[in-house]
């Protein structure tokens, strides 16, 4: 009997070790190589394709200084997301810092606000520093009583402000009818900036001319023509190897002005005189906000493998010679289904298809490129998809910056965004706080407790 004990108490020590050696190899291999499941609804813990770009790209350090209060929630949720920033890049150096008891410091860089993060790079005279306020990194949502947090893209944005050489500058086209970047533009020309751009409003006629230090022209939906100077001005910064982002919708009714189709007739290429009717794809069922189809790309291929798409609400559909010069370069990125159709009659009270009416399938957005001037542009069919109410459906952010950021030859900054977190807050009143309270803090114990006194009883008893 003895021996026999001893032999499976032999065996259950020897399964035990066993066990604690896998155990503790399978600790040590994840220790080394850690992975991590993101499996909550927002992805809050799993950083976007841009952010990754970004910070494997740095040559440099930078600094994080994060002013908050020890012990709140904020505090949390920022140092979670600096963690993930960390474990990509070892160049990013985080400090936090609570202004109640090292008061110092905040004084040293001017903080004066709790939940506020500075970003530093380089030193004395090369350095340069990029602020990012509570009020930009937390927010309220467009539904009631909900709130976003917006920590990366603002965290991401002052890191390629401190740490890019040198800001391109992008320019807006005003003075002709355009869609203004006051009243229209804000968030794609705060998107613009967040990709390293300086961005101003141009007026041709007082500029005497585009600037020098043009990298990028972005002209939506002019409805007046350009004169013959700023014609000729728009040729010759074409003719140097000009960028530009040229969009032209239809929410306007047909073109009555010659001025766009005249420039782009240099290159073959013109916005159709229709609005486009796509109903196999298309937004909330709307056939006149089509979700089109992406081509091989550098611009599409991301936001295609991710499986994100773009709405293009009220476009208009774009034409090119199928044999261009030989120089120049025509490049399909989005198209309509087969079954969509260009609607030439803007007064019709149908929108089937008519006599005269375009036959899909349809380019809604190409780009256009000359070996011999080193020229670029891209041609959207859709002005409206550059408008604030817009622009943050689905993907039209990323494909715009991703158009820009072509142009501007930076590719590595093509990639997928950061999204704003949304968060959903439940206001109780006393009555329900007090209910929850008591139900979650009194009776739910007090009913295990008492369930388990009974079956401790019951085998005590047996």
């Amino acid at each position: 009997m003895n021996n026999t004990r001893l032999k499976y108490g032999t065996n259950a020590f020897l399964m035990t070790a066993v066990l604690l050696a896998i155990l503790i190899l399978v600790n040590v291999v994840v220790a080394q190589n850690p992975v991590k499941w993101d499996f909550t609804k927002n992805k809050q813990y799993t950083l976007s394709d841009q952010t990754k770009q970004v910070l494997k790209n740095l040559k440099t350090d930078v600094t994080v200084y994060a002013f908050f209060k020890d012990g709140t929630t904020s505090k949390e949720m920022v140092k979670n997301l600096l963690d993930q920033y960390r474990n990509v890049t070892r160049k990013i150096n985080i400090h936090f810092v609570d202004p109640d008891k090292e008061p110092a410091i905040a004084q040293k860089y001017g903080i004066t606000d709790y939940d506020t993060v500075l970003f530093i790079s380089g030193s004395g005279p090369s350095e340069k520093r990029q602020v990012v306020n509570s009020y930009d990194i937390f927010g309220f949502g467009n539904e009631p009583n909900t709130a976003t947090f917006n920590g990366e893209q603002q965290f991401t944005q002052a890191i390629i402000d401190v740490t890019q050489p040198k800001k391109l500058k992008a320019y807006i086209l005003q003075g002709h009818d355009e869609l203004n970047s006051i009243d229209y533009l804000v968030t794609f020309k705060n998107a613009l900036k967040g990709e390293g751009y300086n961005v101003e409003d141009l007026n041709i006629g007082q500029a005497g001319g585009i600037p020098e230090d043009t990298a990028l022209l972005v002209i939506v939906n002019p409805r007046r023509d350009f004169s013959d100077k700023e014609m000729q001005a728009l040729k010759a910064y074409f003719g140097k190897g000009g960028k530009a982002i040229i969009a032209m919708g239809a929410e306007y009714g047909p073109l009555t002005e010659k001025s766009v189709n005249e420039l782009l007739s240099t290159w073959g290429v013109k916005f159709d005189n229709d609005a486009v009717v796509d109903p196999a794809r298309n937004y909330f069922m709307d056939p006149l906000s089509p979700v089109p189809q992406y081509k091989f790309h550098t611009i599409t291929n991301k936001l295609d493998l991710s499986n994100l798409y773009v709405v293009m609400p009220m476009t208009r559909s774009i034409s090119y010679a199928e044999k261009p010069a030989e120089n120049i370069k025509i490049e399909q990125l989005l198209s309509t289904s087969d079954k969509a159709w260009g609607k030439t009659n803007f007064s019709s009270k149908t929108m089937k298809f008519e006599n005269g009416d375009i036959k899909g399938p349809l380019s809604l957005a190409v780009a256009v490129s000359d070996s011999k001037t080193g020229m670029k542009m891209v041609l959207v069919g859709s002005s409206m998809m550059f408008t604030d109410k817009i622009i943050t459906l689905e993907a039209d952010r990323d494909f715009l910056m991703n158009t820009a950021n072509w142009l501007a030859n930076k590719t590595t900054q093509i990639s997928i965004r950061p999204k704003s977190l949304e968060f959903n807050q439940i206001f109780l009143t006393g009555k329900q706080a007090a209910v929850l309270f008591y139900t979650t803090v009194v009776i739910i114990p007090l009913v295990v407790w008492m369930i388990g006194g009974y079956m401790w009883y019951r085998r005590k008893t047996a």
